[in-house]
């Protein structure tokens, strides 16, 4: 496994324009954020294999678009193909990265098969680095899942003496079953929780807060992470229904200074997007917690 996250971090770095000492470093007094599920390209279509290549093209156009709009320092991404013969035959990340200001990517790929080989990324507009991928224990019938991990350099306004690594992870968790979130959640807590520094995680957690026996909020607990207002309404992503299953949890390092789901029509998920200051240590404040 270490040689095979080797081998994929300098795959991406090669991808990434070269860049002089300092260029991974996020200079600005805000981090701001976003995540999707690109749902293989299909926007909101039933399925991507009834879709031709032209159509999930235009369906990225879209996509690579907001990226830009967003402006965001890191975008988390998942259900991103690689070449796949179910949505085109063309690696939907390379073309998110040539069709928008996100030249920088790592594409963890969790499942493979005859139709498909699928999985999470970051992208952002700066190379980088110590990245790595996870892919959790196979959980057949269903794809197998996992997340990728990237960091990058931040040094807000230049207030620090030396800039600090910010943790970067995009993740999606199994739908199907409790039990098998619950399995994933403990792997990524194995492999997650000796990593220091500030951490911003983004995905699909395929579940929301209030859920019976959560895995959500049993991952944030573990690893020392807050969502931005968990119970309160108005923030959902998925379905008529209203489900919020696309969450931004940030450490205790971190708070929220702006959180919002775009209404715009992507995917069958929406996409969230966040700004991410410093935690005031002085304030003590907790209102990223509250309902």
């Amino acid at each position: 496994m270490a040689l095979v996250c080797l081998l994929l971090t300098l795959d991406v770095a090669a991808e990434c324009p070269a860049a002089a000492e300092g260029a991974g470093t996020i200079e600005s007094a805000v981090i701001r954020v976003a995540t999707l599920n690109v749902a293989h390209g299909r926007k909101d279509g039933r399925n991507q294999m009834l879709l031709g290549e032209e159509t999930i093209r235009t369906n990225l156009v879209e996509v690579a678009d907001f990226l830009d709009r967003s402006e965001a320092d890191v975008i988390a991404l998942q259900e991103v193909d690689a070449e796949s013969k179910w949505s085109g035959k063309f690696n939907h990340l390379d073309f998110l990265s040539d069709n928008s200001a996100y030249v920088c990517s790592y594409h963890g790929l969790h499942a493979s098969g005859r139709l498909y080989d699928f999985g999470t990324a970051l992208l952002a507009q700066k190379p980088f680095r110590d990245s790595f991928t996870h892919s959790f224990k196979p959980s057949w019938p269903t794809t197998t899942k996992g997340f990728s991990f990237a960091a990058l350099d931040w040094n807000p306004g230049g207030a620090l003496s030396e800039p600090t690594a910010v943790n970067f992870v995009s993740v999606h968790l199994d739908f199907s079953r409790r039990s098998v979130r619950r399995s994933q959640v403990e792997e990524m807590v194995a492999a997650l929780s000796q990593i220091e520094g500030p951490m911003v995680m983004m995905g699909d957690f395929n579940t929301d807060w209030e859920a019976k026996e959560s895995s959500l909020k049993s991952l944030a607990e573990q690893l020392n992470l807050s969502a931005f207002k968990p119970l309160a309404e108005g923030l959902s992503t998925y379905g008529k229904k209203g489900a919020r299953l696309d969450w931004i949890l940030i450490s205790d390092h971190l708070e929220f200074s702006d959180y919002s789901v775009l209404p715009e029509v992507m995917s069958d998920h929406f996409a969230v997007a966040a700004e991410i200051v410093l935690k005031d240590e002085s304030t003590g404040s907790t209102d990223r917690m509250e309902p």
